[in-house]
């Protein structure tokens, strides 16, 4: 008999950053012994806006890096997923309640992975970044690939990608190419809020408040003709961590060209049962890049171990080496509490 029981994450997130849930309960239901992953699945951008209502509701986070500067970032409000969920309902079938995620559960294995949220350790990587970000998102000319494993609400990759707008606006030469792939295990988190967050946060200059923004077929389109002058992609990924998922998000290149690669997860080592597979898609990823003769590593922004679970950093890290990868911490919290920590992670040839 499958029975829920509690993670602790009450106590490891802000409730000023978590994502629109209403009372969780933080609670993780107990895998049910038989049920399948789901087979993963690559969608184009233009496919994904084609699911967006014809308003977003949000409200902003703003983060401050180490210099003083401020990065806002909005963010779909979960009430308005609720609502457009059930404005379609008579036309699809599909409510809230058939929705995982829209219930008060944090994580239900196999089914929901708490991609509507904003996790405490991805704040903790979109601020890394924040400081970080010419060590890490400068290509020296290269094309570049990020890739955000577990994205959901997408925060470390959005904080990378207003960094290259700004940076791109100022300049008067081309940047390379950048492709981004955001990967999540459910499609609906994928459609729902990773693709309108990624939207709001390019499309408004720059959001300081809560608000709404009006969403027409023009917006769309001046949306993409924006990404394709400033060289960039988007596609998503949903499904299960697998030797499947590796081709969508990192097919084989036709071109000689090196193209730099930089993988991003946060919250993804809560499990000891995913682990290894989260670690062999990483790998994978940092393998095909180097194939190309591109610079290769991954930041991995985890708590140190997740209570009631057994994951954590450290258990990573365990897998990690054994699986031919290695791992440096490069930020960490300090003093009491659940420690929190950002680790850069290479093949181990590296």
């Amino acid at each position: 008999m499958s029975q829920a029981f509690s993670f602790d994450f009450d106590n490891d997130i802000d409730d000023d950053v978590t994502y629109g849930v209403d009372g969780g309960s933080g609670s993780v239901v107990e895998e049910k012994h038989g049920l399948g992953l789901l087979e993963p699945d690559l969608y184009r951008l233009e496919d994904m806006l084609s699911t967006f209502p014809s308003c977003l509701t949000f409200t902003t986070l703003s983060l401050e890096a180490q210099d003083g500067a401020s990065i806002h970032f909005p963010r779909r409000e979960l009430y308005d997923i609720r609502a457009q969920l059930m404005a379609e309902d008579v036309q699809t079938g599909m409510d809230e309640m058939s929705v995982p995620g829209l219930s008060a559960d944090d994580i239900m294995p196999n089914i929901y992975e708490g991609g509507f949220k904003t996790w405490e350790c991805a704040v903790d990587l979109a601020k890394y970044l924040m400081d970080k970000e010419p060590r890490f998102a400068h290509s020296g000319g290269r094309d570049m690939q990020i890739v955000e494993l577990g994205a959901g609400t997408a925060l470390p990759s959005l904080s990378l990608l207003k960094q290259r707008r700004r940076r791109s606006d100022s300049s008067s030469s081309v940047s390379p190419k950048l492709h981004l792939v955001l990967a999540d295990y459910n499609q609906s988190v994928l459609e729902l809020a990773t693709i309108p967050n990624l939207f709001l946060s390019w499309n408004l200059k720059p959001p300081t408040a809560d608000g709404e923004c009006e969403i027409t077929s023009a917006v769309l389109t001046e949306f993409l003709q924006d990404l394709k002058r400033h060289n960039v992609t988007v596609s998503a990924v949903s499904g299960s961590w697998g030797t499947t998922m590796v081709p969508l998000i990192s097919p084989p290149s036709a071109s000689a060209r090196a193209v730099n690669t930089l993988v991003l997860a946060s919250e993804t080592v809560y499990s000891p049962a995913s682990i290894r597979a989260f670690t062999q898609v990483l790998l994978d990823l940092l393998a095909n890049a180097e194939s190309t003769g591109g610079d290769a590593r991954a930041l991995v922004a985890a708590k140190r171990v997740y209570f009631g679970v057994g994951g954590g950093i450290d258990e990573f890290l365990t897998v990690l080496e054994h699986m031919g990868g290695a791992g440096t911490i490069v930020w960490e919290t300090k003093g009491a509490g659940v420690g929190r920590i950002i680790m850069e992670v290479v093949k181990a040839s590296q």
